[in-house]
């Protein structure tokens, strides 16, 4: 349950609107070819690798979807361009420069660009906290670079709740948790781990679902110190796994124990990102508005605007946490509440994998 590295997600929003989809671009056709790079990549110090997606923009007479699948047409030849990551303090001086290598080891999932192949560039450094980190796209044929920084989000912790949670509760609870250092947004994350029996086999099956919690971005307050979401109503816990988890009158189902920790069987996480991540979210979120005019937030420096993308920083937290089974009866609600009785879960003791001495 645990992310060792960053992977990054095919912006297509913003590679599409360069090729014209938005209705406000005027495109010359006969123009001649223009370089456009786009890269993205976020960041994060508690990871162990980090991986940077470049991609080239690409000239076509030919249906420019069909065209993105060829991988000769969106990636640039590796000795074609120099990949560089640098580091700097706090006076922006440069501590360190790495040339990053490349990778076809992770494969991607099929959309619109060429896959299941794809081309990463990596680092394996330990990001410092304190440090600004560019990406530096050199082309080696013109002299050419592009760049982007960022600052590297904090690692923080969970405040509230901390080892168990009733979820018997009917009022709304107070999420509390510290503000991380250069963030700017947060996400919350509420992940339930259970195990599926099959009735007849006795085969275990290990399950989890995973639900975000806030509807929009946490905004950083003002003033340092405390976060604080207070929109969550414990009880619709229950609701969540009537939602979530089919009806199967062939299994049992009870809770599971997160790290083998007994009755552990929740994971709140907290996710923080930085201001770069808050602007591009805010750019590509879907307009509401009848007058679609849409901006382009980009964060990458070049010379004629022809470098798109984004370098951005994220970090996160988590605490594993009990049902309040001891005051609460969270479990007699799970097992024998009307809201969830149908599920057939099981009480934990009665568990293949409780801890029996």
């Amino acid at each position: 349950m645990k992310n060792h590295h960053t992977l990054f997600w095919s912006l297509v929003v913003l590679f599409s609107l360069w090729l014209g989809t938005s209705c406000q671009r005027e495109i010359d056709l006969t123009a001649d070819y223009k370089d456009i790079s786009f890269s993205y990549a976020i960041l994060d110090c508690q990871d162990s690798l980090h991986y940077f997606k470049i991609y080239k923009g690409y000239l076509t007479n030919e249906n420019a979807f069909v065209q993105a699948t060829d991988w000769n047409n969106i990636y640039y030849p590796v000795d074609s361009v120099e990949v560089r990551l640098e580091e700097y303090n706090a006076a922006h001086t440069l501590l360190r420069s790495q040339v990053l290598d490349t990778t076809t080891a992770i494969p991607k999932e099929d959309g619109i660009f060429a896959s299941p192949k794809q081309l990463l560039y990596y680092s394996d450094w330990t990001l410092n906290k304190d440090y600004t980190y560019r990406l530096v796209i050199h082309h080696k044929n013109t002299g050419e670079e592009v760049y982007a920084e960022t600052p590297i989000v904090h690692p923080f912790s969970v405040r509230r709740p901390t080892t168990t949670w009733n979820m018997n509760l009917m009022q709304p609870y107070s999420i509390q948790f510290y503000q991380s250092d250069n963030a700017a947004a947060y996400d919350i994350l509420f992940t339930f781990a259970y195990i599926e029996v099959n009735n007849t086999t006795g085969a275990i099956e290990h399950k989890s679902f995973t639900r975000r919690l806030n509807s929009d971005l946490i905004r950083t307050p003002s003033a340092a110190g405390l976060v604080s979401y207070s929109s969550f109503t414990p009880h619709d816990f229950y609701l969540y796994l009537a939602q979530y988890i089919p009806e199967n009158p062939n299994v049992t189902r009870y809770i599971d124990a997160i790290d083998g920790q007994p009755y552990r069987c929740i994971r709140l996480s907290v996710w923080a990102a930085s201001q770069e991540y808050l602007y591009y979210q805010q750019v590509s979120t879907p307009s509401s508005s009848i007058v679609d005019n849409r901006l382009e937030y980009t964060n990458f420096v070049s010379t004629d605007n022809d470098a798109y993308g984004l370098l951005a920083s994220r970090t996160s937290t988590h605490v594993d946490l009990m049902l309040d089974i001891s005051q609460a009866h969270n479990e007699d609600t799970l097992v024998l509440g009307p809201i969830t009785r149908h599920l057939n879960f099981g009480y934990y003791r009665n568990s293949p994998l409780f801890p029996h001495e």
